[in-house]
Order: C-alpha cells, then sequence, then structure tokens
C-alpha cells in the first residue's frame, strides 16, 4: 500500500521569478539562455527578475537527496520513496547525481509521468562537487573558466534510472 509522507519542498520546481505562472512559450528563451548560463559555471545568475540561482537550485537538490534518505530511513520498512518533481529541477538533480554536465542534460526529454531512479546512500557515505566537476565540464573546462568557488557535500548517491516510461505505454499523455 501506497502511504503519504507529506510534502518535501526541496524537490519543487525552479523558480524563475517574475515569469512564474505564465505561458512557457513566452520565455522558454529565457529559462534556457539561464540554464545554459549555469551549465557552464555562471550558477549565480537568476532569471525572471528575482528567480532562483542555480546555486540555490543545486544546493536545494542536495539538501533533498539528504531530506529523501532521512525519510527513506525513518518512515518505512522498505526504504524506497516515490517523489514527484518537474523536468527543469529533475535535469538539474539527475545531473547532480550522475556528474553530468548541465549543458547535456538541457538536450534531454524527461517525459510527463517517466520514472527516475536515485540510490542515495544512507550510512554517511559523502561526496564532493566542485566547479572542477562533470556538472560544468570537467576537470579541463574548470581551469579554463577559473574557480568560481563552488563546493557542494552531499550523500554519495546514484543512478539507477532516468527518464524509464515503459509502464505508460498506450497512454495517451
Amino acid at each position: 500500500a501506497l502511504k503519504v509522507l507529506g510534502e518535501v519542498p526541496s524537490i519543487g520546481e525552479v523558480d524563475f521569478g517574475k515569469l512564474e505562472g505564465k505561458d512557457v512559450k513566452y520565455f522558454r528563451r529565457e529559462m534556457r539562455a539561464t540554464y545554459a548560463s549555469w551549465s557552464i559555471g555562471n550558477i549565480d545568475q537568476r532569471s525572471g527578475g528575482g528567480g532562483e540561482s542555480g546555486r540555490e537550485v543545486l544546493e536545494r537538490a542536495a539538501r533533498s537527496l539528504e531530506e529523501l534518505g532521512k525519510l527513506a530511513m525513518t518512515s518505512s520498512s522498505t526504504s524506497s520513496i516515490l517523489a514527484v518533481s518537474h523536468s527543469a529541477y529533475l535535469k538539474m538533480l539527475l545531473s547532480l547525481v550522475g556528474d553530468t554536465s548541465l549543458a547535456e542534460s538541457v538536450l534531454w526529454k524527461i517525459q510527463n509521468g517517466s520514472v527516475n531512479v536515485v540510490d542515495v546512500n544512507v550510512e554517511g557515505k559523502r561526496r564532493l562537487v566542485t566547479s572542477k566537476s562533470g556538472l560544468f565540464g570537467g576537470e579541463i573546462v574548470g581551469k579554463l573558466r577559473g574557480n568560481y568557488g563552488f563546493e557542494l557535500e552531499l550523500p554519495e548517491v546514484h543512478l539507477i534510472r532516468k527518464n524509464e516510461i515503459r509502464h505508460l505505454e498506450g497512454m495517451d499523455i
């Protein structure tokens, strides 16, 4: 049986400031430009006047891994948690988890209703993500760009499945 544990605010949609609530077709270009800027390390840029910076989204993603791991350990006899979020946030989270460049993740299609499986270490093993990680293009790109002071500690985590859609076959979504 499925048990609802409540809301985990740290897995919410990326906040694009004053662009929120408007038809995405009118500001998609600005959202993509912001995301592209984040992907090359300009993670303090904001979109939509007052929206989140890339740094804030990544810090929130790391916090969500911590929170979901704690929920898994304290709330059930199985240690699996089902969480629902939005594609822009999921791209950032899955890039962080897989140490995949944000530039590459822009091209990912995250299907509505798809399943992404992330294994969060709950035994205390940690990982450090820096400005030279694959998230921003790796060590060589980091050296060209210079160090802009990004360090983020998170639980050791593994991406098991991304954008699994077999269960959606035959559905019109």
